[in-house]
């Protein structure tokens, strides 16, 4: 049976070896920016969807918490007729008033997305 040939010395000289390594650090990346760069893209699209209906899921979710036929949780106040016997001022509502300033002024701009 033949020995296994054993591996020699290197056929690259240094600087070709230098070469072959900063080539394939840059296409990497190169490659890395690329899958970042849609990575980012498609969280933001998703993002601003979510910014979109976020004042409809809003209102649905204050809906079917107050509705109390369903599951209900027991949050001071939020029983049906206790909006008549309320006597403070309305901090929901100022709270739900605020909340859709802050979304409508930080609403992202359109120009820059790329379909």
């Amino acid at each position: 049976m033949a020995p296994a040939p054993r591996p020699g010395p290197s056929n690259f000289t240094l600087s070709e070896q230098w070469l072959l390594m900063a080539a394939t650090v840059f296409v990497c990346g190169f490659l890395g920016y690329v899958v970042y760069d849609a990575v980012m893209a498609t969280a933001t699209e998703m993002l601003q969807r979510l910014l979109v209906i976020s004042p409809l899921i809003l209102i649905i979710s204050v809906h079917w918490l107050s509705s109390g036929r369903q599951f209900s949780i027991p949050i001071p106040g939020s029983e049906p007729g206790a909006i008549h016997r309320a006597g403070g001022s309305p901090w929901g509502v100022a709270f739900v008033l605020l909340l859709l300033v802050f979304l409508i002024s930080h609403q992202p701009s359109l120009l820059g997305l790329v379909f």
